[in-house]
C-alpha cells in the first residue's frame, strides 16, 4: 500500500514527518494524511517524493524495476517448459525474485552433470 511505503521509506531515510514536509514544501499534516491513507499525493508530489528518496516513481509505488520483471519472466518461462520444474513454476508468480533465483540455482545444481 502506498501509505505504508511512504512511511517505510521516510523512516529508512531517517526523516521525521516534519522534515519530509519541509523538503516537499508541504505541511506535516499532509505527510501524516498520506501515511494514514486519508489522502494520496498528486502525480507531481509522487515525483518529488521519489526524488527525495532517490528512487523512481515505480519503485515508490512498489513496482519491480523492468530488468527484474524481465528476469522473473525468463525464469518462469524456463520453469513452465520443463516438467521437472512444474511445482516451482506454479509458485514462482508469488515468490520474490531472490527466492526464485535461489530455487532455480539449487535445481540446476541438482541436475546430472554430462561428465558423470
Amino acid at each position: 500500500m502506498l501509505s505504508e511505503r511512504i512511511k517505510e521509506l521516510r523512516k529508512l531515510n531517517g526523516y521525521s514527518q516534519q522534515q519530509m514536509a519541509q523538503k516537499l514544501h508541504l505541511t506535516q499534516g499532509a505527510i501524516s494524511q498520506w501515511e494514514t491513507g486519508m489522502t494520496l499525493p498528486s502525480a507531481e508530489q509522487l515525483g518529488a517524493l521519489a526524488d527525495v528518496f532517490g528512487i523512481t516513481v515505480d519503485e515508490l509505488l512498489g513496482r519491480k524495476p523492468q530488468d527484474e520483471q524481465d528476469e522473473v519472466m525468463q525464469i518462469r518461462e524456463m520453469l513452465r517448459r520443463d516438467p521437472s520444474y512444474r511445482t516451482l513454476f506454479k509458485t514462482a508468480n508469488k515468490a520474490s525474485l531472490e527466492h526464485v533465483r535461489a530455487a532455480t540455482a539449487m535445481l540446476k545444481a541438482l541436475e546430472p552433470n554430462d561428465a558423470d
